[in-house]
């Protein structure tokens, strides 16, 4: 292996290079994401020593290779396999011995071949990038014009691989950190998904044997309200599918005229049978200048068909045989009470539908939880989506969804929507 050269008298500690060091440390400081650190640790650094050639090595123990996790100027058929050999390689070298290397007349150097071969280099550098004592992979910067690298530039490389090592070792940690949130989250999600489903089955299963029993028996009365267990737990399995698809998927609104009034019609016809079980009266009151919204209609119809469900439920479960969901709108100014509540910096006039309930309430302590996903104040009998849903709808809209609960005396949710004006005949649609 080279041994040190001797530094030249008239050469001076490389200081002038300080400037650009600074500036290469305060970059890799900018990203976490490892990939993105790597093409940006490998630029500045070649732009900082004029190489032509350049890659960032970390050793696989799995596949005993050395892979390239970034490269720059090297040939296709080196960068396409996404590795080099270990075995002979002076990386391999480098990471053993943990000391930089710097080589000229590379082509001529045999322990060189598994790099230089069929590679026009003329003088190269290979420094470890140490961190927490172990050294995983090198820097490698190779210069394929007749300028040779110096000790100075060595030393420089040395300190960029340093900042380097510490950069990527932070970059690492940051995925491995995120992958396991990602894992718990997955896990939750799993747990809670599972859960609602074994509760609708236990659902279906009941109303499937009261079926059975009342068929046996010849009692149609039984077979009807087996027969509406059944359908109702049918009805949460399609709202729990497509309460996770919408959840899922980041939109932007498909803006079309709505009719306000008759979307709530169409909803107040879907809840119908559901209203009527829990002995929950259905009413309206819109006021004539927000019946028309400019608004993505489907969303709208899920955010509030969402709202009035839960509404109906609660009265179902509230201190009273019956009860009462409304639905009313209204348009205001931003500078309501109700706006500044949910929007900071609002400008224009606001529509804000509400859906009220004369059902138990909601504690006071569950309120800052209701919009989480999963979720739910009703235990077994909500799927724990539809209010995150409601305000991701809104949220999507530019709005948002406030809740208002008094203990023994309803619910009111209202749906805070900027009012946006339809385009004229000479501008396209919005989507935003």
């Amino acid at each position: 292996m080279d041994t040190p050269r001797a530094k030249h008298p008239n050469e001076q500690p490389h200081f002038e290079a300080l400037p650009s060091l600074l500036r290469i440390c305060t970059a890799m400081g900018s990203t976490l994401e490892l990939k993105n650190l790597l093409n940006l640790i490998l630029r500045l650094t070649m732009e900082e020593l004029r190489a032509q050639q350049g890659s960032i090595l970390l050793f696989d123990k799995e596949s005993d290779q050395l892979k390239m996790l970034a490269s720059r100027g090297l040939p296709r058929e080196i960068t396409k396999k996404g590795y080099i050999p270990r075995k002979g390689s002076i990386a391999e070298w480098v990471i053993e011995n943990d000391k930089p290397v710097l080589l000229d007349d590379v082509g001529d150097d045999a322990r060189f071949t598994s790099i230089a071969k069929g590679r026009p280099i003329y003088t190269s550098m290979c420094v470890p990038l140490r961190a927490k004592g172990k050294v995983p992979g090198t820097i490698n910067i190779t210069r394929t014009r007749r300028q040779k690298f110096t000790e100075q530039d060595l030393d420089a490389l040395v300190v960029l691989a340093t900042q380097a090592a510490v950069s990527i070792e932070n970059a690492r940690l940051y995925e491995e950190n995120l992958k396991a949130e990602r894992l718990a989250a997955v896990g939750r999600t799993v747990a809670a998904i599972s859960h609602c489903t074994k509760n609708i089955l236990t659902g279906l299963k009941g109303g499937a044997a009261i079926i059975e029993m009342a068929r046996n028996q010849k009692d149609w009365a039984l077979v009807e309200l087996g027969r509406d267990m059944v359908n109702r737990n049918t009805d949460r399995i399609a709202l729990l599918v497509l309460d996770m698809l919408d959840y899922s998927k980041e939109r932007r609104p498909t803006r079309t005229i709505v009719d306000l009034r008759q979307l709530v019609n169409e909803i107040f016809t879907s809840v119908a049978h559901a209203a009527k079980q829990a002995r929950a009266r259905l009413a309206s009151r819109l006021d004539p200048a927000c019946q028309s919204l400019f608004a993505d209609s489907n969303q709208i119809y899920r955010a509030l068909l969402n709202l009035v469900n839960n509404a109906i439920e609660a009265v179902r479960e509230g201190p009273s045989e019956s009860g009462k969901v409304e639905v009313t709108a209204e348009r205001v100014k931003a500078d309501s009470p109700v706006v500044r509540r949910c929007l900071r910096g609002a400008s224009g006039q606001y529509d804000l539908i509400r859906v009220s309930d004369t059902g138990a309430g909601i504690p006071r302590d569950l309120l800052p939880s209701l919009f989480q996903p999963f979720f739910s104040s009703k235990g077994s009998k909500g799927t724990g989506l539809g209010l995150a849903v409601t305000r991701k709808i809104a949220r999507e809209h530019d709005g948002d969804v406030l809740v208002e609960s008094k203990p023994g005396r309803g619910t009111v949710f209202t749906l805070v929507l900027p009012v946006v004006a339809p385009p004229t005949s000479d501008t396209p649609p919005s989507e935003a």
